[in-house]
């Protein structure tokens, strides 16, 4: 099967110097996907650390997702999945105690590499980008446009937000973004988040997605269907 990989070279250039020594921050169960946001709250001195020193280096970390079995490991070096999302730092406040709240916005996927030795109480690694791709026969703008369909029609049954929804979409540059957008805000199931977050092909994550909201839709209608006139 050929693919076709997406090569953002402008963030590829930007990025490259960082990626050498990337902070990386294990959370249980979240991915944070491209172009999303993910507001954190920060308490452990060894990540109040890290965040001190990301924001005088762009802002710019990883969030990895910690693998089954870390409790007994929590405070050392539990293992982390091979993909993480990277991000930037796009809002702080450092309160009084020393925490910090924070926002981050996915910028994309990066491959985890080698862990390098510890210099600072919080962990680094060397990262790679890693790009969508798609196979030669799938047409990203069929998909895009099944999507904003599916989307649309979701937004009507929604009793609240489903304006705020339909502004998110215009986020998304590209049909990939598009199911990462989607997958942030309206997939909550956790095996399925983290398979759409592991997948890089867009023509899967596309499907995906599209089931998805296809649930959510007769989900919604069954219930509208059911309440009393």
């Amino acid at each position: 099967m050929t693919l076709i990989v997406a090569t953002p070279k402008r963030l590829s250039r930007r990025l490259l110097p960082y990626l050498e020594r990337l902070p990386i921050f294990p959370l249980h169960r979240v991915q944070l996907f491209p172009r999303a946001l993910l507001p954190l709250y920060v308490f452990e001195q060894r990540y109040r650390d890290m965040i001190a020193a990301c924001l005088s280096r762009r802002g710019l970390l990883a969030v990895a997702s910690l693998l089954p079995g870390f409790r007994s490991e929590y405070h050392g070096r539990p293992p982390v999945r091979a993909l993480a999302g990277l991000g930037r730092i796009v809002a702080h406040r450092r309160n009084d105690d020393g925490t910090y709240n924070i926002l981050i916005v996915g910028l994309g996927r990066v491959r985890i590499g080698e862990e390098l030795p510890p210099e600072h109480p919080y962990r680094e690694v060397r990262g790679q980008l890693f790009c969508d791709r798609w196979p030669a026969e799938y047409d990203p703008l069929k998909g895009r446009q099944t999507l904003d369909a599916l989307a649309r029609r979701l937004a009507l049954l929604l009793p609240h937000g489903g304006s705020s929804m339909l502004s998110m979409l215009e986020i998304a540059r590209t049909t990939g973004e598009l199911t990462d957008v989607l997958s942030a805000v309206l997939v909550s199931e956790p095996r399925l988040r983290l398979r759409l977050f592991n997948t890089p092909n867009v023509a899967v994550r596309t499907d995906l997605v599209a089931n998805a909201l296809a649930r959510l839709i007769a989900e919604l209608q069954r219930s509208s269907d059911t309440e009393p006139n």
